[in-house]
């Protein structure tokens, strides 16, 4: 279903911008988190899968294949969820085994009926890759909002994942491609009010620092649909924090955006 924000009478989900003295404002930087060295997260109440492997950097689909969870990757708060291999931690401490030599086979000559079979049998067909991943490709990029860019994608570290945009109070930051929202909440410390579009398997975008949140989890939404309206971080008013993900990595933004 659409977002239909400006049809008289049509709801929306609002949530409020968090307080500036709560831990999700004392956290100045939207960043990456480390994996703990248990090497699982414990679900808390509003978090989804999609939020957990962006919290980490870490693509859903390989989160979700560790923990054996399928479409629609339905968790539970307190439930357990691997963020890496449980036998990973346990590598250095399993000493090598020094391998046996392997035993010789019997020889068994092949006939000359065998040989012409094995020449003729037809190789099968591999699917070219193209045709496979021809439906994670984004077709348009979008900006999210009109405005200048006052802070830039960070490679190193996790000071910036994304950029910042600066914009007007007011602003309605808009989906940046067609997709579907897989997160809308303020659980992730560093980004306030968060939302998180999937577009496909592959890519993800997020918005952050919003002063409301006009959309629902699981809706689909359309490059230039109205996600949220624009908040600001600490002192900062009236910006925008923007993240691309590419199989859970982030990605500097302004390759994927339009020039402008």
């Amino acid at each position: 279903m659409l977002l239909c924000f400006f049809i008289s009478g049509c709801s929306y989900q609002v949530i409020n911008f968090p307080n500036k003295n709560s831990q999700s404002y004392r956290s100045n930087n939207a960043s990456v988190s480390s994996v703990p060295s248990s090497g699982y997260h414990r679900v808390k109440r509003g978090e989804t899968l999609f939020s957990i492997a962006f919290s980490y950097g870490l693509d859903y689909r390989e989160v979700a294949s560790l923990n054996k969870i399928r479409s629609p990757y339905t968790i539970y708060p307190k439930q357990k969820i691997w963020l890496r291999s449980k036998g990973r931690s346990m590598a250095k401490s399993v000493k090598a085994t020094p391998a046996r030599a392997p035993s010789r086979a019997p020889v068994v000559k092949k006939s000359a009926s065998d040989i012409q079979l094995q020449k003729t049998k037809p190789r099968p067909k591999v699917a070219s890759k193209s045709s496979s991943s021809s439906s994670n490709v984004v077709s348009s990029w979008h900006w999210p909002i009109n405005g200048t860019v006052v802070k830039g994608f960070s490679s190193g570290g996790v000071s910036s994942k994304g950029i910042d945009i600066k914009g007007q109070k007011g602003n309605l930051v808009k989906a940046a491609a067609n997709g579907t929202v897989v997160y809308a909440g303020s659980g992730l410390i560093g980004y306030g009010n968060l939302v998180i579009v999937k577009h496909n398997d592959v890519y993800l975008s997020a918005y952050a620092y919003n002063e409301r949140i006009l959309v629902k989890e699981q809706q689909a939404v359309r490059a230039g649909d109205a996600l949220a309206v624009i908040g600001g971080k600490g002192s900062e008013k009236s910006l925008l924090h923007f993240e691309v993900r590419r199989d859970g990595q982030p990605i500097d933004p302004l390759k994927v955006l339009p020039r402008k």
